[in-house]
């Protein structure tokens, strides 16, 4: 699947949804389309950049956060691949198109003001200077017990539970791809949160409560699809 390039704002497949759920989900792809083009319009602003530490919260946001975006669209790509239910493959493909967009946009943040993509901190953080030093990027990793630099990000699915989604099929595969997706949402929604209360460029800001936006009116929309599976 091709997927648009981070110089074009995003816009969702269509498909025709059951009548009992299409309420949520009129809404659901009314938040995409509309988000998606503020989004473009925040992400390219021609405003001069003022500098940005390296190891600040909006550094430290834009890497991990499109780290954390990565395995949304691996999980998305894999499951629209081999489900054979419309909603589920209609909103893989939301999530793989818009935030494979929004990856586009952070890494040329990072571009513009002249960082690195690679970390020099560990992930997360950033967010410890709001959590007393006990950051909930550490406090989440010992939680996991997983190893790896992403293992300590909020949401994150574990290499086994990236492996079962490989391995499953049928409804067991779009049952686990809709709980992994919503606890990878409420990851990104805590993710953006702290964005929009420590970042200090109003670029970053208002990107993070755009996601915390569109993230949870998906968290509700998948809710609902998973009780129908």
């Amino acid at each position: 699947m091709s997927l648009p390039s981070a110089a074009q704002p995003y816009v969702p497949e269509r498909v025709i949804l059951p009548l009992r759920a299409g309420y949520l989900w009129f809404g659901f792809v009314t938040v995409v389309v509309l988000t998606a083009l503020v989004f473009f319009a925040i992400g390219w602003s021609s405003a001069t950049p003022r500098p940005v530490s390296d190891t600040g919260a909006d550094a430290g946001f834009a890497r991990d956060m499109q780290a954390h975006h990565a395995q949304a669209v691996e999980m998305a790509l894999l499951i629209r691949d081999k489900s054979s239910n419309e909603e589920i493959r209609a909103v893989a493909y939301d999530v793989a198109t818009s935030q494979q967009h929004q990856k586009g946009q952070m890494y040329a943040w990072l571009q513009n003001w002249g960082l690195p993509q690679a970390r020099s901190i560990a992930p997360m953080a950033w967010m410890e200077s709001e959590a007393g030093g006990h950051g909930s990027g550490s406090a989440h990793a010992g939680q996991n017990g997983a190893g790896g630099a992403e293992s300590a990000m909020e949401g994150m699915a574990t290499p086994e539970q990236m492996q079962a989604l490989r391995g499953s099929s049928g409804v067991e595969a779009d049952r686990l791809f809709t709980d992994l997706m919503i606890r990878h949402h409420q990851g990104g929604v805590a993710m953006a949160s702290a964005g929009v209360r420590l970042a200090e460029t109003s670029t970053v800001r208002e990107f993070a409560a755009l996601i915390v936006d569109a993230q949870t009116a998906e968290i509700t929309a998948l809710q609902e699809l998973r009780s129908r599976l």
